[in-house]
């Protein structure tokens, strides 16, 4: 018998940055052609809740609390890096370098049609304010070279 090998997890976090983009892109793609912009939109508005309802449920309601949770799941299962910085009522997740980025750069040079500066709208107005939103937050984003700062206060 051929034992499996092991993989370093910075190339375990390659493979899941790609499968996301895969099924993200691949799901959202699909969704948009058989129902149009409006059907894309229904799809992403009930990501975002379902996204939203998950930290309800694990009670993260504060700033500090969700911006700790997003911040890592993107250094633990994406490969960014991260840091988070905490105020009165606020939170920033600042991403140095953003591994989600880095694979739609990735997927370009192999001649996707992804690119970063698009997806990163798509992240922050399709389903982090979204997600913020329904949580009762505000968020404020700057975007970086290689990444981003998201702020997340009380509404």
């Amino acid at each position: 018998m051929t034992e499996v090998p092991e993989i370093p997890v910075e190339q375990i976090q390659q493979r899941v940055v790609a499968m996301w983009l895969g099924s993200f892109y691949g799901s959202s793609g699909y969704v948009a052609k058989k129902l149009g912009k409006k059907g894309l939109r229904e799809f992403q508005d009930m990501g975002a809740h379902q996204v939203a309802g998950t930290f309800k449920r694990l009670e993260l309601s504060e700033p500090k609390d969700l911006a700790f949770a997003v911040a890592t799941n993107d250094k633990n299962l994406f490969g960014s890096a991260v840091s988070v910085e905490e105020g009165d009522g606020w939170a920033k997740i600042r991403r140095e370098r953003c591994a989600i980025k880095e694979g739609i750069n990735a997927f370009a040079r192999l001649g996707a049609g992804l690119v970063a500066k698009q997806h990163c709208k798509t992240c922050v107005e399709s389903h982090w304010r979204k997600v913020f939103a329904d949580l009762g937050m505000k968020l404020e984003v700057e975007e970086t070279d290689d990444g981003c700062v998201m702020k997340v206060s009380q509404s």
